[in-house]
């Protein structure tokens, strides 16, 4: 049997300018660690800067696979319109 194996990954979502959009988005581990943080620097509902501190991937290195996860989830936070 094949056992699936994932990440938990919490995500806090600011509106740091408080127009009403998520300007920033820092990703946890389950221990509170930063993993990463994704940022929207003009307030247009678009990432256009993201940091990746650790491996998500589980794969022991920090390398472009960690940055396309994190790139993935952060654009599906920033198009939610209903996240307040």
């Amino acid at each position: 049997m094949d056992e699936e194996k994932g990440v938990y990954i919490y995500a806090n979502l600011l509106d740091v300018n408080q127009d009403g959009k998520i300007d920033l988005i820092s990703f946890l581990d389950p221990q509170g660690r930063g993993i990463a943080v994704a940022v929207d620097r003009v307030s247009d509902g678009m990432m256009d800067q993201i940091h990746v501190f650790q491996d998500v991937t589980g794969d022991g290195k920090l390398d472009m696979d960690d940055k396309r996860l994190i790139e993935r989830e952060a654009i599906k936070l920033f198009k939610r319109q209903d996240l307040k």
